[in-house]
């Protein structure tokens, strides 16, 4: 089983990922690639020195972005979906995909993990949940020592209604259905039968979500895809969480004007890889903790062109951040 991390311009984090997979993903032996979209060469070539063992593949758009980093520009908001899934094909039929972002806060052995996902014939294994039990079901139709099999409480399996109520704002329907069910939280449930990255694929499951991407993620028209398709999709996740993500950072501001608190991202990614890259690190082996913000706030404050005011609008953008997660009930 290949292992794909998909990586943009935060190589303080995906040290992190990688040391995790090193120490936490007991008797791996597959392939480790890095799907990279922009992060600077030298920041490669650290990781590569660091792990010899991983591949680093580029995105058609890495050139461009890398250089609009290098020269202190932000790069275009361009989503290599399209690389993604012909990456992905290459590989082995199941695969393991996580991001950046997160790493493997516990020990899982990948054996046991290999053989029951063949067992059970897998198509979707999810890794981590952010302590929101809506996000997986309770209704488990097969279980071994680290992965539960569930069937999904979706509120709907027609692609047409689904579209109708959580994709369209043109009819009445949400506003009736509204009245009647709590279609927030019907519509966190799908989460229980999708997930962007974080834990196993199939090509089959994958190919079926990213049939229709236009190098964009927009996760109702994948899930919507999935239903469309009919086909019987095996999913589930594992017995406990074992993978951690951060937010206390983000690769861009794609996706998150509803906020109502922006902060210089890219700023905030060049100012964190290069304190990273001259061995100003946090401690990358603490698996269970987050990505420290002292260490953020040190690095972004030592800042000689915006210092103190980037670290105090980081502070406001995270808090904002934070909070619209913990709203729909998920824990850091």
């Amino acid at each position: 089983m290949d292992l794909y991390i998909k990586s943009f311009n935060r190589a303080y984090l995906l040290h992190r990922t990688l040391e995790s997979i090193r120490k936490n993903l007991l008797g791996f032996e597959g392939r480790i690639i890095v799907l990279d979209d922009g992060t600077p060469q030298i920041y490669l070539d650290e990781l590569l020195s660091l792990f010899p063992e991983i591949e680093i593949r580029k995105s058609p758009y890495y050139f461009d972005k890398s250089k609009a980093i290098t020269d202190n520009k932000s790069p275009k908001n361009m989503v290599p979906t399209d690389f993604w899934k012909a990456e992905l094909m290459k590989g082995t039929d199941s695969f393991i995909l996580i991001e950046d972002d997160t790493w493997f806060s516990k020990p899982v052995d990948f054996q046991l993990l290999n053989r029951e996902v063949e067992l059970m014939q897998m198509d979707m294994v999810k890794f981590m949940w952010l302590g929101n039990s809506k996000l997986i079901s309770k209704n488990s139709k097969d279980f071994g020592k680290l992965i539960n099999k569930v069937e999904p409480e979706l509120w709907t399996q027609n692609s047409l209604l689904f579209n109708f109520i959580f994709r369209s704002n043109r009819f009445k329907g949400k506003k009736i259905a509204n009245m009647f069910y709590n279609l927030d939280e019907a519509l966190l449930k799908y989460y229980q039968f999708y997930i962007v990255a974080g834990g196993v694929f199939s090509k089959r499951y994958y190919q079926t979500c990213w049939k229709e991407s236009s190098n964009k993620v927009d996760e109702l028209q994948q899930i919507s895809q999935l239903l469309k398709s009919r086909k019987k999709f095996n999913v589930g996740n594992t017995v406990h969480e074992v993978l951690k993500t951060t937010i206390k950072t983000t690769s861009s501001m794609m996706a998150k004007n509803h906020l109502g608190s922006t902060v210089d991202i890219h700023k905030v990614n060049q100012i964190l890889n290069k304190a990273w890259m001259n061995g100003k690190r946090y401690e990358i082996t603490d698996f269970e903790s987050d990505l420290p913000s002292k260490w953020i706030e040190n690095q972004l404050e030592n800042d000689p062109e915006e210092g103190k005011a980037l670290a105090q609008q980081w502070r406001q953008w995270y808090e904002v951040f934070e909070a619209s997660y913990k709203n729909i009930g998920c824990n850091f």
